[in-house]
């Protein structure tokens, strides 16, 4: 992995763990799927993320989110 794409990818993280803090602070308990579903299978916390931090794969932000619930918890 480049040094750029490293850089990214831990600008992916500092980005979904401060995602994951919201989540636990309840200013995302308007999505339903979160009560039912892993952080990770929610469209709509996904594709937030995603449009916080566009260009990567779909797991990548899969990935970062599950991983950023885990390390904040």
């Amino acid at each position: 992995m480049t040094d750029d794409r490293r850089f990214a990818h831990q600008q992916l993280n500092s980005v979904a763990y401060v995602l994951a803090e919201e989540i636990r602070d309840g200013n995302w308990d308007h999505v339903p799927d979160l009560k039912a579903k892993p952080v990770g299978d929610c469209l709509e916390i996904v594709g937030e993320l995603e449009r916080r931090c566009p260009g990567f794969a779909p797991e990548a932000y899969k990935r970062a989110i599950a991983t950023g619930m885990f390390e904040t918890r």
